[in-house]
């Protein structure tokens, strides 16, 4: 794909975010290529460390105006997400104990993991936190019936 008149359109955290917002571009009907981070630690397990040499989308300068809605669109639903995950962890309540299966200790997670599996800090083995986590149609003793 050659441009006459190239231009750096998005600056991508990762190559897969830079493959993904390309994706998007090309979707609108705007031609656009990516230029990956293909330095050692870019490439590394298939481009999500953090930006090195900032992987790149480009465009025809032409098409800015066209590209601008889309960017913008996949800017602000990022900031959603982002945003949605930071509520997510304002959850209150009281902290939950957690007796570790494997190594008998106890320790408390934040109420916003109620209904998660998470490493157990002492040992690293999962433990459920909270009431809510387990298997629909799971029964302890289920195997005697």
């Amino acid at each position: 794909m050659n441009f006459r008149d190239p231009f750096a359109a998005y600056n991508a955290g990762s190559n897969v975010e830079a493959h993904l917002v390309c994706g998007l571009l090309l979707g609108a009907g705007i031609e656009a290529m990516v230029i990956e981070d293909v330095s050692q630690v870019g490439v590394w397990l298939g481009g999500t460390v953090a930006e090195i040499h900032k992987p790149q989308v480009w465009i025809e300068r032409a098409d800015i105006e066209q590209a601008r809605q889309v960017l913008t669109d996949y800017e602000q639903r990022a900031a959603a997400r982002r945003a949605a995950g930071e509520n997510a962890s304002e959850v209150t309540g009281p902290p939950i104990e957690v007796c570790c299966e494997e190594c008998g200790k106890r320790s408390e997670f934040p109420a916003a993991q109620n209904g998660t599996v998470q490493s157990c800090p002492h040992c690293r083995a999962y433990v459920d936190v909270g009431s809510d986590v387990g298997f629909e149609g799971w029964e302890e003793g289920a195997e005697d019936a």
